[in-house]
């Protein structure tokens, strides 16, 4: 006997029609201020929200769209004289990466110290030309997370796939910092002059909050020197003896690493 099977579609139907009326409902949420900006209140509220106490002395520059935060960028790369540190989430192909991996390179060859933190999921679209520049002039570029499926002990934590960096930082010479919301891409580029040109705020520091930028950064680096090692003792001391479980001396744990069949 043939099944009919249209009662069956016809409750899927239903279902997708439920489905997508569904996500197109949208809560609106308002935030209750309990205090005013000028209440002192609220500047130590925000200390203890944000972590790193609010800092006074600080000169603060909006830059707008890419057409003011590229030139603003690239001006103090160009300019440095002993230190850049570049920690971004996307970094892609295109004239914008091009300008920058440039600028990059050249000063890490008249002997300025560069290091770039590129989160790997981010910066997927990354052309190689690029990359080799910068790392054949002699900048330090680092990856953060990078997905390694088939590395020792990646499965026994996959919700690392999820650990990444969307900072945006540029540290000069540890006098002048750039933190906000634009990426290394030609997407940013212009002045969000039609859909094809996105819009996004960036800003320019000078004092005290600089130091606060590079210290961000360099627990940034900490964390890829601390993942680094960690793996590498895992590959070291996990081995197929007693069935592939072995202690993971070097986070101290006494976890179980799953390295073949229990």
């Amino acid at each position: 006997d043939k099944i009919d099977m249209r009662l069956p579609l016809l409750l899927l139907a239903l279902l997708a029609l439920t489905s997508c009326s569904s996500f197109s409902k949208r809560d609106h949420y308002r935030v209750k201020h309990q205090y005013a900006t000028r209440d002192p209140q609220f500047e130590r509220t925000m200390n203890s929200l944000l972590g790193p106490g609010l800092q006074p002395g600080n000169e603060v520059v909006t830059l707008r769209n890419g057409a003011e935060i590229f030139p603003a960028m690239l001006k103090a790369i160009r300019g440095a004289k002993r230190s850049i540190n570049l920690e971004t989430y996307i970094y892609w192909k295109g004239n914008i990466g091009r300008q920058f991996a440039e600028a990059l390179a050249e000063r890490a060859r008249a002997h300025v110290a560069v290091h770039v933190i590129l989160d790997w999921q981010g910066t997927q679209k990354l052309d190689h030309d690029s990359l080799q520049l910068m790392k054949d002039a002699g900048v330090e570029v680092a990856q953060y997370n990078p997905i390694k499926p088939f590395q020792v002990g990646f499965w026994y934590r996959p919700t690392r796939l999820n650990n990444r960096t969307h900072r945006k930082l540029l540290i000069v010479d540890g006098r002048i910092g750039f933190t906000g919301g634009v990426g290394i891409a030609d997407e940013w580029d212009g002045d969000a002059q039609d859909p094809k040109h996105w819009r996004d705020n960036h800003y320019r520091v000078k004092g005290p909050v600089v130091a606060e930028l590079q210290g961000a950064d360099q627990q940034a680096r900490h964390d890829l020197v601390a993942r680094a090692q960690h793996q590498r003792g895992i590959e070291r001391v996990v081995g197929k003896g007693d069935g592939g479980r072995e202690r993971d001396h070097v986070a101290g744990e006494e976890r179980e690493l799953h390295a073949g069949p229990a």
